[in-house]
């Protein structure tokens, strides 16, 4: 298909998703180049940083150089979850390869994967039939916490008036079984969580309100049909569908941004960044060829562009998306 009727397709999709005066005013594709953003931010999912692993560690940093030689006065640089394979080893060589190559200020959530240190043996191998005992939930969070010199694995940031909003899985099978690779959010951070978009009503002026988690919630994207994905969704998606100014930026399934729907106009806005380490296809299988993808975000006083890229080749991912806003 031509990029002229994926172009139209697409749109059809996006209106068809929408009530026809809605989706004029909030969600379209962009025609021309668009002035100077306030600021920008980049969100990367996936980049499963492993200590021996040569390939994932080069396309991260083909990612970086990308985002840097793009927006190199971004403000923000969002590593969106399962940043490693659990190993304080993994996590060294992540914090060696951003101090060797410029970036944004870096925030981070926990992915399932940033738990698989339940899996080693003590050869160091992996054994996914039984967990290690001398590994557990509670030092995997407190691994993350402590390598990124956060309190909680979620968080806060306000970034020139507009608010950021960090959520992790806090658990993992040794805690419950039926969790398997879905977020755990405890009672604590969903109600951190509510405290926090009640606040940017009353507070931001229709700013939108820009929300991280890994995973995604079921059935919002392709890909996510699946599986839970958040184990407390029901609750999560209740937050978020009260908030409409909320965009939630989410990967884990590493589902193609350009051959597969990765993104929603619900009361909120969903969008996945797929995978820097390796893009699945809409079979929930690898694809066979070289593909990085990530998000570029520009944020305007009335709109947000999500650009969408592909690092190997170093080009976008048509369309670009357009969520407009009634800031007051």
């Amino acid at each position: 298909m031509n990029r002229f009727l994926l172009r139209i397709c697409f749109t059809s999709l996006v209106l068809l998703m929408l009530p026809f005066e809605e989706a004029a005013a909030t969600f379209k594709v962009a025609a021309e180049p668009p002035a100077a953003p306030l600021f920008s931010f980049s969100v990367l999912s996936d980049i499963h940083i492993i200590s021996w692993d040569g390939e994932a560690q080069q396309r991260f940093q083909n990612a970086l150089k990308d985002h840097h030689a793009l927006r190199p006065d971004s403000k923000l640089l969002v590593l969106n979850g399962d940043l490693t394979d659990g190993d304080e080893g993994d996590y060294r060589s992540l914090l060696g390869l951003l101090s060797r190559l410029p970036h944004a200020p870096v925030h981070a959530t926990m992915g399932n994967h940033d738990y698989y240190r339940m899996w080693r043996t003590p050869e160091g191998g992996m054994d996914t039939r039984k967990l290690n005992p001398n590994w557990s939930s509670r030092q995997a969070v407190e691994q993350f916490n402590r390598m990124f010199h956060y309190d909680k694995p979620y968080h806060e940031l306000v970034l020139d008036g507009y608010r950021f909003l960090f959520l992790s899985g806090e658990a993992y099978r040794d805690v419950d079984a039926s969790v398997g690779e879905d977020a755990f959010l405890s009672q604590e951070q969903l109600a951190w969580l509510k405290d926090r978009l009640d606040a940017s009503s009353t507070a931001d002026a229709g700013k939108p309100v820009f929300v991280f988690l890994h995973q995604p919630l079921p059935h919002t994207l392709d890909g996510t049909d699946r599986e839970l994905g958040v184990v407390q969704h029901r609750e999560l998606r209740t937050l978020l569908d009260t908030h409409p100014n909320v965009i939630l930026f989410s990967g884990h399934t590493h589902w193609n941004l350009e051959t597969t729907n990765q993104v929603n106009q619900l009361k909120f806005l969903a969008a996945s960044s797929a995978s820097i380490r390796q893009v699945w296809n809409g079979n929930n299988e690898p694809e066979t060829r070289a593909i990085s993808q990530s998000l570029l975000v520009d944020v305007y006083k009335d709109r947000v562009i999500i650009h969408r890229r592909e690092h190997v080749k170093k080009r976008w991912i048509e369309p670009t998306i357009v969520k407009n806003y009634d800031v007051k």
